[in-house]
Parts: C-alpha cells; sequence; structure tokens
C-alpha cells in the first residue's frame, strides 16, 4: 500500500503553537457564527429544533477542520535547542547540606 507512508508522515506531525492558536481562533468563530444563524433562523420560524440543528452542524464542520491535525496548521514549526547530555555529566553531585557546612568551617578556620 503506498498510500501508508503519507498517512503515517501525516499523522506524525505535531501542530505548532501558532496552529493552535489559530484553530482555536477559527473554531470559536465558526461556532459563534453558526449560533448566531441558527438563533436568528430559529426565531424567525419559532422552532427551535432549527437553532440546535445550526448549532450541530457548526460543532461538526469545526470538529472536523479543527481536530485533525491539517497540514495548514503547521506553517511555522518550532525550532528546539539541542540537548547536550555531556553538560549533565560533568557537574558535581549535589553533597549533602552538612558537608557542605563542614567545608565552610574549614575554609574559615584556615583564612583565620
Amino acid at each position: 500500500c503506498a498510500a501508508a507512508p503519507e498517512l503515517s508522515a501525516l499523522l506524525a506531525r505535531s501542530m505548532d503553537f501558532k496552529g493552535q492558536f489559530w484553530c482555536e481562533r477559527f473554531f470559536q468563530v465558526l461556532v459563534v457564527l453558526f449560533g448566531l444563524a441558527g438563533f436568528a433562523v430559529g426565531y424567525m420560524k419559532q422552532d427551535f429544533r432549527v437553532t440546535f440543528q445550526f448549532l450541530s452542524a457548526g460543532g461538526g464542520i469545526s470538529a472536523v477542520i479543527c481536530l485533525p491535525d491539517w497540514p495548514w496548521w503547521n506553517r511555522n514549526p518550532v525550532s528546539w535547542i539541542p540537548y547536550d547530555s555531556e553538560e549533565e555529566e560533568e557537574e558535581e553531585p549535589a553533597k549533602p547540606k552538612k558537608e557542605k557546612n563542614k567545608e565552610k568551617k574549614k575554609k574559615s578556620q584556615k583564612a583565620q
């Protein structure tokens, strides 16, 4: 199946921060617009069911557009700072407070 690598590459992506912002904003605007249109049409027809259908349609359309990680939400990828494991190994292990206090006393006695 030739489409499997392409599908796995599409699913392996993660949405960037700007994409998250615009996805959430689009979701909010879409639901509010469908809600207002549904309220207006439902009020004119005096039927709450029409209002509910508009809200349901808005929620469904926004879910199809916003829930999957579509490529257009990944236009600004984050470049992470590389991790250097050698720095962590070179650091001294943390000493207990008692040992630190003993070292300070020895240094102060030598200074006198």
